[in-house]
């Protein structure tokens, strides 16, 4: 495997603030929900509704972002779509009521779900496909970084009251911003951006996947073979993604109001549990993410998660308890989900549609999480236990998915680190040579 250019991983770096926004939205909106409570009165389903919009202008942004950046050039949409990131997440910060907020929460929850897909397909066009894995899990450590910087910045501003609200909202829009600047006003950025392309003969290792990059969009999905792995990579996406928002949108106020843990108890705790998930994700799942042990660390953390919320659920959330099961949680939740999507989403499809197939898989998951989340507090308030337990059997239709997309790479021969090293093994062929003679 080639090493990875200094230049490269910049590039990588710069596309990867996308994740980080995303998940700072999304979390930072979910630490100043108890906030937002008691400066505007709100009742609980006023609290789902806030975390519902965002959810639902993420799917907004996903389905319309990709598509219009396959159309128009992903790198000029992606500048834009941070651009009004940085608008959104201010108006955010400096809104006087709840009528601005609910526009700013609009504005920023579009335009972050627009550059999601679309950041991704700019690394992956920039990437060579067998550093996939390492590459474009990478981005992962900007989503956790969202998260961590966002629960470290909630911790220290927890005395602050509303104002805190506002500190962690500015401090997006700077992100966003300066991000921004880079990419929109350098001309030596913009330079290597465009250097840095992977030529599709590079891309593709077969004669269809050369063919199939010239096939338009509306075609192409309609074929099986690029169909069916959307419906199981976005089950598989759906079922992990409920629990992952769930707790980064309702973890405070989960440990606050059910739990009666403090706000500075409650935002340590997370932050702490993702800084071990980040070790996780860059010291083990980066590393082998390109080799034969991808899916082993597949199962391996979906049992562990499946595990550490039956043990909770067992016990009735008792607050020591759910608060070992969410570290071991945040752990083993690196070892799957959003790090293996983001890979699988662009091995699957080719370059010209990757940005439109991501982004309608992203776009159906959050507005089903949306809903979710809408009736999350009420769940809560009814029974903190069945909440749990739904949790669990969301991550096992996620495994049934994840399960079923491996079945459909290894039928169709699909390059893949696992399968590949397999083809390698003598045994392997004698075995696939018995089972063809026997058919």
């Amino acid at each position: 495997m080639k090493s990875r250019s200094r230049s490269g991983w910049m590039l990588t770096m710069n596309a990867s603030i996308a994740s980080y926004l995303d998940a700072s939205i999304l979390v930072t909106t979910g630490i100043v929900l108890a906030m937002w409570k008691t400066q505007f009165g709100l009742n609980a389903w006023w609290v789902g509704a806030l975390s519902t919009l965002v959810t639902l202008s993420v799917a907004l942004g996903s389905a319309v972002g990709g598509y219009l950046s396959d159309k128009f050039g992903r790198v000029t949409v992606f500048n834009l779509d941070i651009l009004f990131v940085a608008l959104g997440t201010l108006l955010v910060a400096l809104a006087p009521n709840l009528p601005m907020i609910v526009v700013g929460l609009f504005i920023a929850g579009v335009a972050s779900g627009a550059d999601l897909p679309t950041s991704l397909a700019v690394i992956s066009e920039r990437t060579e496909p067998d550093q996939y894995g390492k590459v474009i899990a990478s981005t992962e450590i900007y989503w956790l970084g969202g998260i961590v910087l966002s629960q470290g910045l909630g911790f220290l501003t927890a005395d602050m009251g509303y104002m805190s609200s506002r500190i962690l909202f500015a401090w997006l829009a700077v992100v966003a911003l300066v991000t921004w600047g880079i990419r929109a006003l350098s001309p030596k950025f913009h330079n290597l951006e465009t250097q840095m392309v992977v030529p599709v003969e590079r891309r593709a290792s077969t004669e269809e996947e050369v063919a199939a990059e010239k096939i338009p969009f509306r075609k192409l999905i309609a074929m099986p073979r690029y169909f069916v792995p959307m419906i199981g990579l976005t089950g598989f996406y759906l079922f992990w993604n409920i629990p992952a928002n769930t707790w980064g949108s309702f973890l405070n106020y989960f440990l606050v109001t059910v739990d009666g843990r403090s706000q500075q108890f409650s935002t340590l705790c997370a932050f702490f549990a993702n800084i071990l998930g980040a070790f996780v994700l860059y010291g083990i799942y980066m590393k082998f993410a390109d080799t034969k042990y991808r899916y082993i660390m597949t199962r391996v953390g979906l049992i562990l998660c499946i595990l550490s919320f039956v043990l909770s659920a067992v016990f009735g959330g008792v607050w020591w308890i759910f608060t070992i099961s969410y570290f071991v949680y945040c752990c083993a939740n690196m070892l799957h989900g959003e790090p293996l999507f983001k890979i699988w989403s662009q091995s699957l499809y080719p370059v010209h549609v990757r940005a439109s197939v991501t982004g309608i898989s992203y776009s159906i998951v959050r507005a089903v999480t949306a809903v979710f989340s809408f009736v999350t507090p009420a769940i809560m308030a009814y029974s903190p236990t069945l909440l749990i337990w739904l949790l669990v059997g969301s991550l096992g239709i996620c495994w049934l998915s994840a399960e079923l997309v491996m079945r459909f790479i290894a039928h169709h021969d699909i390059p893949d680190p696992v399968y590949s090293s397999r083809k390698l093994d003598p045994k392997y062929n004698q075995n696939l040579a018995a089972n063809k003679e026997t058919h």
